[in-house]
């Protein structure tokens, strides 16, 4: 497990990076789009943007990988999938907002009353079990779509329209836009659970 400075770190490397890929693989789609149309122009530039692409997708998946021990550790099992510390952290939080409130109006703040806080946050435990949820099947996802990337790449690589005519073009279109996807997933994913709680 990575220490948190580390961690923290790496994960700010890590989302520059899969942002870069969530761009490359938006970029490929629309580069690839003419191709759809019977256009095969810039067809080199269409291969080494796949390859841009596919590496910026891997780097981001090997960069998740490198982190996912430390965020299993300190967010999931910590924060996310203990209702204790969430309803703990929502309490503290309602708690804060009260003394802000009585700070702007010039007046000593309130302890909240106890079922106030636990009605405000009885939804905060099942909320932060999705987060993680969702987190584990990003992963999966990342998964699938590397290798439906890959196998996309080396396809537009390997296939020369003049010579093969569409040949594979269906799957080359349907793989870029599955990467693209997947890969628009994980990043709105991994920004909402580091929304809900970072290392």
């Amino acid at each position: 497990m990575l220490e948190a400075d580390t961690a923290r770190w790496l994960l700010v490397l890590h989302g520059i990076v899969a942002a870069a890929a969530v761009a490359a693989t938006t970029h490929w789609c629309v580069w690839l789009w003419p191709f759809v149309r019977g256009r095969y122009t810039r067809v080199h530039a269409t291969r080494r943007f796949g390859i841009i692409a596919m590496s910026l997708y891997l780097t981001a998946a090997l960069g998740g990988m490198l982190v996912y021990p430390t965020y299993k550790a300190r967010v999931k099992l910590e924060f996310l999938t203990s209702s204790r510390m969430v309803l703990d952290d929502a309490a503290a939080r309602l708690q804060a907002a009260e003394e802000v409130r009585a700070r702007a109006v010039g007046e000593a703040p309130r302890t909240l009353d106890p079922s106030v806080v636990l009605r405000a946050s009885r939804d905060a435990p099942e909320q932060a079990e999705k987060i993680a949820r969702w987190f584990d099947v990003k992963e999966h996802w990342v998964a699938l779509g590397l290798l439906l990337g890959l196998g996309t790449m080396v396809a537009l690589l390997a296939w020369d329209p003049k010579r093969d005519g569409r040949g594979p073009l269906p799957f080359v279109i349907l793989g870029a836009l599955s990467t693209c996807a997947v890969s628009w997933l994980a990043a709105v994913i991994g920004l909402l659970t580091t929304a809900t709680r970072s290392f």
